[in-house]
């Protein structure tokens, strides 16, 4: 299978909610309940075009990373793939993406992942991230690499 990947722009806002909605709302639903509301809100107040790829298949949206700065670290604020194109390779190209910009850049790479979530901690050891902290409900995760 053959994707596309571009960055995003502000038009693409609704697309990007509804694949954080369909991948996070399980994960959320189980740790804290979900509030429609609320996540429409918070998801607004991170939502940051320049600093979000996106991925297509043909004409359909399938998934996307945000990455910013934060605390002098590379941070991955979201890595989401639709379950039905999960497992071929899109993760894995948006996660080396993101490792060549840390080393670009000269930073250290973090991410969250929920502990409820096995199989999203598995893939990120796989690729050289290590647990560093934990809060009630994630594992703080970096790498050098």
């Amino acid at each position: 299978m053959s994707y596309i990947y571009r960055n995003a722009t502000n038009e693409d806002k609704g697309d990007i909610y509804e694949v954080y909605r369909a991948v996070m709302k399980g994960y959320i639903s189980e740790i804290w309940g979900w509030n429609e509301e609320w996540q429409k809100n918070d998801f607004s107040s991170h939502y940051k075009a320049e600093r979000i790829t996106l991925v297509y298949k043909f004409n359909e949206l399938v998934g996307y990373s945000q990455v910013e700065g934060k605390g002098g670290l590379l941070f991955m604020r979201m890595l989401a793939i639709l379950p039905d194109h999960q497992r071929k390779g899109i993760g894995k190209r948006l996660l080396e993406s993101f490792v060549e910009n840390g080393n670009k850049f000269s930073k250290g790479l973090s991410l969250e992942v929920f502990k409820i979530n096995a199989q999203a901690r598995e893939f990120y050891e796989k690729h050289g991230f290590i647990v560093v902290g934990e809060t009630e409900n994630s594992y703080i995760m970096g790498s050098n690499a």
